[in-house]
């Protein structure tokens, strides 16, 4: 019987249905949590307006309205229309109902994401400037070959009466059916390279092509792709169009008055462009020098947040580029006066060829050294801060797995009360006084845990210490000095480039040997070999050790600068002098293909407590699904595959049409005698200096461009951020697989070269007339 709370008297006679059980608790059905509902009747909405609410005199005290939601459909382009339509509805509802309340709302969450979308979005955009520049030169390079292949054509058609309308129109539909045919390809490649994209956790990740692995991207065609991709169209055209209209002014005669003038040096030399361009890459290095950070859209502390910290070196290695190539013709002049003491016919025909056309030559050195040199400064710099995410984690964390473990107290626990008696003082056991506080199981027990390789007992204690007179505060770790070596994270530059058997071998010597904090060291004076008491805190027990100082430390695992002076010493000599064992973590070498939930799970089941674990794999996945690093890693990778694919597509279609429009000088050469091979020489020469030239300008551009700027992108405020420094990493063996690719472009070049020479009749070269 249920009795209402309104009219007197009111009796509700019940009958039990049935009883209930959440079958998952965690359901975003439950608005409320089940257990909220453990003194409440359920029943059907009918019966309660029939049978219930006329009993009471307040039948409704609250209503609740919950909705769920299919938040899929939810796009950046539609997060302001759903964020309106939220307000017009809460504006509706408290007009038509007093005192209504929107408890739980999306609009927060909505609000973070469209803004984080939008961040993302001006991000990525700026991120991948460098790539879109280069596809453009790319484009519009090949556009010139096309046109200057077909200038001739051009011009017999001008003298015999066609206007520049009429060809510049034929380009147009020509540049159209291009666009459109590219447009369909280009949107189905781009949605791929967006999935790819979403699948990346590293620079060069070729499990990103492993569908089970990862959840693929749901890519949508927004109208932003399509402006961007109409965008990209309107370019390209314009890079076929304006060529074609200049050359469309030309009849036969002003051709080769025009062919005379284009010996000349190009008009970004004639101006010092290039020397114009090094100011602002020139000071962005010196704000990074001073400053440490270009920060513009709010990612001060966060390189993957702060597009100028990558643009400012790519601009450094494009105006670069541009002063060396001023450059080019004088070098290669200087070896043709060299070769000219030689007997080599062939080689003298080369570089004076290079160096009297060195104008013709400007279009692919440039895409050669911009190509090279992006791909080797993105390919270092993506390889560094791979490895350093990697170095970041595991000098926070120590090791693979780190577990924080309390063993068995020994105090005599707190004896009951009765109930209202007040809680009477602990007193101690005389009988025990001379027992540990502490017990705890040997540290070889973990290597029963499937998934453990190796433990090592870390103790992490309070330590300060007053030299001179000067107070200061720190931490020391207490070590077991052979199993350590076996699970610790270290890199030879946090000991002066020693290693870290050669740093533990050093506390070897002497059971009070400790191991000190550089800057500790310096400040007051001390030296190996010095002693050093310290005051050492564990478990609110304190003691006095006197140690001898070891060898000097610049960084240890867990160990930050930022928190003070920082020691290294046995942990066995720090329970001796604390009196007992105390609390200690516990560092575990671990095999990656067992979880860390399933390791703390056996170690538990060995009854030993453990209160937290890290685990340094876990911590690098995490950060490795950022959106900001897989969006920045994902361009990287974009990037260096463009570079290689643009560059040797480039350098076949320049050998192509090259050869094509010296037809007759080859002809000419093939006719006072030259052989197929000498001139298969010839032409490999040519290609050959350009390519190496390109090779070792743009390598040697990257490599000083990633030891210039690569040290700025460690940002931020947080201890953990800036510890361990950086280590510029030069991709060596991601440039080796673009001098692979660019030694097979060679080779293909020069085997296109050689079948159209052997192809080529010298009558049809040799004539009178002009050639088209």
């Amino acid at each position: 019987t249920l009795f209402a709370s309104g009219r007197e008297g009111a009796q509700i006679p019940l009958q039990l249905s049935g009883v209930w059980t959440p079958i998952d608790p965690t359901e975003p059905f439950w608005f409320y949590a089940p257990d909220a509902f453990d003194e409440m009747l359920l029943t059907a909405e009918p019966v309660f307006r029939e049978q219930i609410a006329p009993l009471m005199e307040t039948p409704v005290s609250t209503a609740v309205w919950y909705l769920i939601l299919d938040g899929r459909a939810v796009r950046p382009a539609t997060i302001r229309g759903l964020l309106d339509n939220i307000s017009v509805a809460q504006a509706r509802v408290n007009a038509l109902l007093n005192n209504t309340d929107l408890e739980v709302s999306p609009v927060p969450a909505l609000q973070s994401y469209g803004s984080s979308a939008s961040l993302l979005t001006v991000v990525l955009t700026v991120f991948s400037l460098p790539v879109i520049g280069l596809v453009l030169y790319f484009t519009s390079l090949i556009a010139s070959m096309v046109i200057q292949r077909s200038q001739s054509e051009i011009a017999i058609l001008r003298s015999r009466g066609s206007s520049r309308r009429q060809i510049f129109s034929a380009y147009l539909v020509e540049g159209v059916l291009l666009a459109v045919v590219g447009l369909a390809a280009g949107l189905t490649l781009g949605s791929w390279i967006a999935q790819l994209m979403g699948r990346t956790r590293s620079f060069l990740d070729v499990s990103v092509f492993e569908q089970s692995r990862f959840e693929d991207l749901v890519t949508v065609i927004s109208a932003n792709a399509l402006l961007y991709a109409g965008l990209g169209i309107g370019l390209t055209l314009l890079a076929l169009l304006i060529p074609a209209a200049r050359a469309s002014r030309h009849t036969i005669v002003t051709l080769r008055t025009q062919q005379a003038r284009d010996l000349e040096r190009p008009l970004w030399q004639k101006y010092f462009v290039d020397i114009l361009l090094l100011a602002p890459p020139l000071y962005g290095w010196y704000l990074l020098d001073q400053q440490g950070n270009l920060s513009v859209l709010g990612g001060g502390n966060d390189p993957f947040a702060n597009p100028l910290l990558f643009l400012v070196p790519v601009m450094f290695c494009f105006s670069i580029g541009l002063v060396a190539i001023r450059f080019f013709p004088w070098v290669i002049g200087i070896l043709a006066w060299t070769a000219e003491k030689l007997p080599s016919t062939t080689l003298l025909l080369t570089l004076r060829q290079l160096a009297r056309s060195a104008a013709q030559y400007t279009g692919p050195l440039l895409l050669l050294t911009l190509t090279l040199s992006l791909a080797t400064f993105t390919a270092s710099m993506a390889v560094t801060l791979d490895d350093h995410l990697l170095d970041q984690v595991y000098y926070r964390v120590g090791s693979d797995l780190t577990l924080t473990e309390l063993g068995e107290s020994t105090e005599q626990p707190d004896q009951p009360q009765q109930p209202g008696q007040p809680q009477q003082p602990q007193q101690p056991d005389s009988d025990n006084e001379d027992e540990p506080r502490w017990l705890f199981l040997p540290v070889t027990e973990h290597l029963e845990v499937d998934g453990v390789k190796y433990a090592a007992r870390v103790g992490d204690y309070e330590a300060s210490s007053n030299v001179n007179g000067r107070a200061q505060q720190g931490r020391i770790l207490g070590i077991d000095r052979i199993d350590f070596a076996k699970v610790a994270f270290f890199r030879t530059d946090f000991a002066s480039n020693e290693s870290l058997g050669g740093v533990l071998n050093r506390l070897a010597v002497g059971r009070d040997y400790i191991l000190v904090s550089r800057d500790f060291m310096v400040s007051n004076g001390l030296q190996v070999g010095d002693p050093l008491r310290l005051n050492v805190e564990a478990a609110g027990e304190f003691a006095n050790i006197e140690f001898v100082i070891a060898a000097p430390l610049d960084y240890f695992p867990s160990l930050y600068p930022q928190d003070g002076p920082f020691f290294v010493a046995h942990l066995d000599y720090l329970h001796e002098g604390l009196g007992g064992q105390f609390p200690y973590n516990v560092w575990l070498a671990t095999d990656e293909t067992v979880s860390s939930a399933a390791i703390v799970q056996g170690v538990r089941d060995l009854g030993l407590v453990v209160t937290n674990a890290a685990d340094a794999r876990e911590q690098i996945i995490e950060e490795q699904a950022r959106p900001e690093r897989q969006g920045l890693f994902g361009l990287l990778s974009v990037g260096f595959g463009t570079a290689a694919i643009l560059t040797v597509l480039g350098f076949l279609v320049f050998a192509v049409v090259s050869f094509k429009r010296r037809f007759i000088e080859l002809g000419m050469l093939r006719a006072i005698g030259l052989s197929v091979s000498q001139m298969a020489a010839y032409l490999a020469g040519e290609q050959a200096a350009l390519i190496l030239a390109g090779m070792g300008l743009g390598t040697g551009l990257g490599v000083w461009a990633s030891t210039l700027f690569i040290p700025f992108f460690q940002v931020g405020r947080d201890k953990t951020a800036l510890v361990p420094p950086f280590v510029v990493q030069i991709a060596w063996d991601q440039i080796g697989l673009i001098y692979i690719i660019f030694g097979t472009m060679f080779v293909a070049a020069v085997a296109v070269l050689i079948g159209l020479l052997v192809r080529m009749k010298i009558f049809e070269a040799v004539k009178l007339g002009e050639t088209v």
